[in-house]
């Protein structure tokens, strides 16, 4: 648990700096792109992650779950050469077709007096999300060899030099939406040098042919669970676009995007560390008792997250934005509740990994995408954004209990799941609360709202989620720090 913990505040401190970094661009998105500009970058990104998702058939998900079954280290750099290669052939494959394609694909997302001039888009947008495979099976490698300093600071550089270049590119140089991609793709291409650079150490020009079929038969299975959530990730800005209008995508994408915060911060820098720290303490036999407990201790912060973005995310848009953008804080506490119940299945699909089941996994999302498309259907046209995404929390809610339930089946593990209900019920109640209690007038409004988020852990304490054995483990921490602080 120490190792997952410290391995997740590193990953957790580059995704705050990345985080913080792509947050300056808000002001310059919402200042010189209007909501329908930044409502077409949402749709053409949500579109392109297909393609990070299937060039290399999720050979990286592959690696981070074999690679702990090989203990010699020659076999290991094997392992991972092998990825790299699969995925340097298969990006080429990919990407010139689709590349010199792009007039074709264009009528799938843009209206006929937009095509013409969506082309270049269209075709900068297929380069970022190509290349972004490669990327994220060069930075697989830092991830599988446990080097998290290593994983963020090639993030970071490749998002400090796409931000200087959008900058220019958009205020500068007057490039409007062209800019902005032409700024992601030169972060994603540096970043992918670097992450290759970083892992030329690991690397042998050794090809394991069987290693890449053990690779392949746990990430294939997946491909219908990628693409799935693929469709959920565009479905809802599709149906805002088809039933209400660009402007509308973008409200809600600014909203999204303050919402999953939650990914940036917590999520994802805790899915880095965790896949290989539980495929590692499979030999425990404590094992299942540490997963209930890491779910409880992700629901935990997961949901002290969402409280705090909920309630302050509405005025950081009010302080950043043109006026016209202040319709997105409507989305921000659902989308935040979609988040974290998604990543909640990162967790309680441990059994379908750890027996190697993943085709359950995609059973579940493709189910999830018929329920999202109905959902979407029946509420996007009667309440636009606010619908959207209350039927993202609905699907991924739905989703998360279908998974956990054949994850049990397969592994039983002794999750508590009243007491991961009893932490988000507290902290949507603290949000209503807060919301309805706090004045209109910036400084009182915020204080009111501070006063709300603060009370979370006592509210959590007072109902007795935490045990006496981690009150005194706290206890104890603190009289360490407060002995530190007096020497």
């Amino acid at each position: 648990m120490r190792r997952l913990a410290s391995d997740s505040v590193i990953y957790g401190l580059g995704s705050v700096a990345n985080q913080a970094l792509s947050f300056l661009l808000l002001p310059l998105y919402t200042q010189y792109l209007t909501p329908s500009d930044y409502g077409t970058l949402a749709l053409l990104g949500a579109a392109g992650g297909v393609l990070a998702l299937i060039v290399n058939a999720g050979v990286q998900s592959g690696l981070t779950r074999i690679f702990f079954d090989y203990e010699n280290e020659d076999d290991r750099a094997a392992v991972v050469f092998t990825a790299i290669a699969f995925t340097v052939v298969t990006t080429i494959a990919f990407t010139v077709p689709l590349y010199l394609g792009a007039d074709s694909l264009t009528p799938l997302l843009f209206d006929p007096p937009d095509r013409a001039a969506a082309v270049p888009l269209m075709q900068l947008a297929i380069l970022i999300y190509s290349l972004s495979a490669l990327n994220g099976a060069a930075l697989a490698v830092l991830q599988v060899y446990r080097r998290p300093a290593a994983y963020v600071a090639c993030s970071a550089l490749g998002l400090v030099a796409s931000l200087g270049l959008t900058i220019y590119l958009v205020a500068a140089a007057g490039r409007g939406l062209t800019g902005v991609l032409e700024g992601q793709l030169a972060g994603i291409v540096l970043q992918a040098g670097l992450a290759l650079a970083a892992s030329l150490p690991q690397l042998r020009l050794r090809l394991s042919l069987a290693a890449l079929g053990r690779m392949l038969a746990f990430s294939v299975p997946l491909l219908p669970t990628n693409l799935a959530a693929w469709v959920l990730g565009l479905a809802d800005r599709w149906f805002l676009k088809e039933y209400a209008s660009f402007a509308e995508v973008g409200l809600y994408a600014l909203g999204f995007r303050f919402g999953s915060v939650l990914e940036t911060l917590f999520i994802r820098p805790f899915t880095l560390a965790w896949f290989p720290y539980l495929f590692s303490i499979l030999n425990d036999p404590d094992h299942p008792k540490i997963c209930a407990r890491v779910l409880e201790y992700y629901t935990l912060v997961g949901s002290s997250l969402v409280l705090v973005l909920s309630l302050f995310g509405g005025d950081v848009i009010r302080l950043i934005s043109d006026p016209s953008y202040l319709g997105a804080e409507s989305v921000i506490y659902w989308i935040g509740l979609g988040c974290l119940l998604r990543g909640m299945t990162f967790v309680t699909v441990a059994g379908i990994n750890i027996r190697q089941k993943t085709h359950y996994s995609a059973v579940v999302y493709v189910a999830g995408v018929a329920v999202n498309l109905a959902l979407l259907r029946v509420l996007v046209p009667r309440y636009g954004t606010l619908g959207a995404a209350i039927a993202m929390v609905v699907t991924h809610l739905a989703m998360t209990a279908a998974m956990g339930w054949i994850a049990q089946r397969l592994y039983p593990i002794p999750y508590r799941p009243l007491r991961v209900g009893l932490v988000i019920a507290l902290m949507s109640a603290l949000y209503f609360a807060g919301r309805a209690a706090a004045p209109s007038a910036l400084l009182p409004g915020l204080a009111v709202k501070a006063l709300f988020a603060a009370a979370f852990p006592g509210v959590l304490l007072a109902t007795g989620f935490f045990d006496r054995a981690e009150i005194e483990r706290a206890r104890a921490l603190l009289r360490r720090l407060g002995a530190r602080s007096a020497g």
